[in-house]
C-alpha cells in the first residue's frame, strides 16, 4: 500500500508538468488571427464632366472612376462584400452635397469576383465607376444656384452659356474585404463649369417649343 502511494505521489508532478507543456504548445500553435495592415489603397483617378453630346445642359453628368490596389507584398484572397459611398460637396456651399452609394454593380470588371471571393495579386488593381447628375441629396439641381449673371457675356459655345467655375470635393469610403474593413481615399477636388442653353429648342438641348 505504501509503495502504491509513493508511485502516485511521484507521478503527480510529472502529469502536471506534461499538461502545462501541452497547453503551452497548443497556444503557440494557434495564435489569434490578425488581418495584415496596409493591404489596399483607394484613389479617385478620374472626375470627368461629360460633354454636351453625351450629357447636354438639361441633363448634365459627371463621370467618376475609383481604383483600388493591393499594396500588400503577398496575394490577398478572401470573401468580399462591396459596399461604400461617394460624398460630393460644394466648397462654396458645403450644405449642398450628394451621396452616391457603391455596390458590386459599380465594378467595371465583376468577373474578378467568383463565389463571393476575390483574389488580388501584389500590385493588382480593380476599378469602380459612378455618375453624378449635379443634384443634391434633396433632389435640388445645383445648376440653378450657379452664377450665370450677365448671360450675354457668357457664350462659350453655340447656344450655350457657361457659369463661373465651381469647386467640389469628392470623398470615398469603401469596404471590399470584410476582414479589412472600410478604406478611405484621399479627398479629391475638381472644378465644374455649369452650362445652360440660351434657347432650349435648339441644340444641344433640343427640348422643343419656342424661344
Amino acid at each position: 500500500m505504501k509503495c502504491n502511494i509513493f508511485f502516485r505521489n511521484a507521478l503527480l508532478p510529472t502529469a502536471i508538468l506534461c499538461t502545462a507543456l501541452l497547453s503551452l504548445t497548443c497556444s503557440e500553435a494557434l495564435p489569434v488571427y490578425e488581418a495584415p495592415a496596409n493591404v489596399m489603397a483607394l484613389e479617385v483617378i478620374k472626375v470627368e464632366q461629360l460633354n454636351d453630346h453625351v450629357a447636354p445642359p438639361h441633363r448634365p453628368s459627371v463621370h467618376i472612376v475609383i481604383v483600388g490596389e493591393n499594396i500588400f507584398d503577398e496575394v490577398f484572397y478572401d470573401s468580399v462584400n462591396i459596399r461604400g459611398a461617394i460624398r460630393i460637396w460644394w466648397k462654396r456651399k458645403p450644405t449642398r452635397y450628394r451621396t452616391i452609394y457603391l455596390t458590386e454593380k459599380n465594378m467595371t470588371d465583376r468577373s474578378l469576383i467568383r463565389n463571393n471571393r476575390m483574389m488580388l495579386l501584389p500590385g493588382q488593381r480593380f476599378s469602380l465607376e459612378a455618375y453624378w447628375d449635379l443634384k443634391s441629396d434633396n433632389g435640388m439641381s445645383l445648376l440653378s444656384e450657379m452664377d450665370f449673371s450677365y448671360a450675354m457675356r457668357r457664350y462659350c459655345d453655340f447656344n450655350v452659356i457657361c457659369a463661373n467655375p465651381e469647386d467640389f470635393v469628392i470623398e470615398v469610403s469603401l469596404n471590399v474585404f470584410d476582414r479589412l474593413g472600410y478604406v478611405s481615399a484621399t479627398p479629391k477636388e475638381f472644378k465644374y463649369i455649369g452650362r445652360a442653353c440660351v434657347c432650349a429648342a435648339y441644340p444641344p438641348c433640343n427640348l422643343g417649343g419656342e424661344c
